[in-house]
């Protein structure tokens, strides 16, 4: 009898990313798939820069968040951060998915 495969995605464990904003430690070291895939989604939308897209990636932000620090919300981003503080977290935070999405471009052939 063969032994089954298993696929043990508890061991798929994205290194530790942690922000530091108003003295609280905020763990976005997992970016749920919902997120990414409403990424995806809104790609187009938030490369047009249009009016909506700022709120649409600070929305973004929040969800990430949200598991490590579930009373954050848009307005506690805002009132405690900068202009280039909430530009770098925004950055940070969203990243491993812009990393992710630039490394399938690079792998996919050109037509």
């Amino acid at each position: 009898m063969t032994q089954p495969q298993i696929l043990d995605l508890d061991k798929v464990i994205a290194a530790q990313r942690i922000v530091k904003l108003a003295g609280k430690e905020i763990d976005v070291s997992k970016i749920p798939s919902r997120v990414t895939l409403e990424l995806a989604e809104k790609s187009d939308e938030l490369k047009s820069g249009g009016k909506n897209s700022f709120p649409m990636v600070l929305e973004m932000v929040v969800k990430v968040c949200k598991p490590s620090f579930p009373e954050i919300t848009k307005d506690w981003i805002v009132d405690n951060t900068s202009l280039d503080q909430l530009t770098a977290l925004i950055d940070f935070i969203l990243n491993p998915v812009k990393e992710r999405a630039e490394g399938k471009k690079a792998e996919s052939p050109n037509p």
